[in-house]
């Protein structure tokens, strides 16, 4: 047995402004979406309708969207939780400091790019649901 990868599915208030908020801000695309009819959409015409969840993606890096409602009816264990969570995502990653560069005015920075003690350049944001999101790169050397 192996694992393969791990693409964290997490609860959102409105999908559609959280696929526009990773597009405008950080560059992830939309893969493919799901309406409130249950229809599939790929790519850019998924954004057209009101989803109910969403994959994104950015190079090797996927992250789906679901809206609460939708998460709710199906893990009900879900009902009457926060939106934000407490856990973080980690993102690995080559040039760290020019993609800090073209987002640091676009979305609110938590924590300024900086070396850390473990050996990576990092910056950290938080996303328009609450979600606290690492972008790192190893240090050279």
């Amino acid at each position: 047995m192996r694992l393969k990868k791990i693409t964290p599915n997490i609860m959102v208030a409105d999908v559609n402004a959280t696929v526009g908020y990773y597009k405008n801000n950080l560059d992830f695309q939309i893969v493919m979406g799901v309406t409130e009819q249950k229809e599939v959409k790929m790519g850019d015409s998924a954004i057209e309708t009101s989803l109910t969840w969403a994959m994104i993606k950015k190079d090797d890096v996927e992250i789906m969207l679901q809206r609460r409602d939708s998460l709710v009816e199906e893990l009900p264990e879900f009902k009457g939780l926060k939106i934000g969570g407490t856990l973080t995502l980690y993102v690995s990653m080559q040039d760290v400091k020019s993609f800090y560069g073209k987002v640091k005015d676009k979305v609110e920075i938590v924590k300024d790019i900086h070396k850390t003690f473990y050996g990576m350049d990092e910056f950290v944001v938080k996303d328009l649901n609450g979600y606290i999101v690492y972008f790192a790169e190893a240090q050279n050397g």
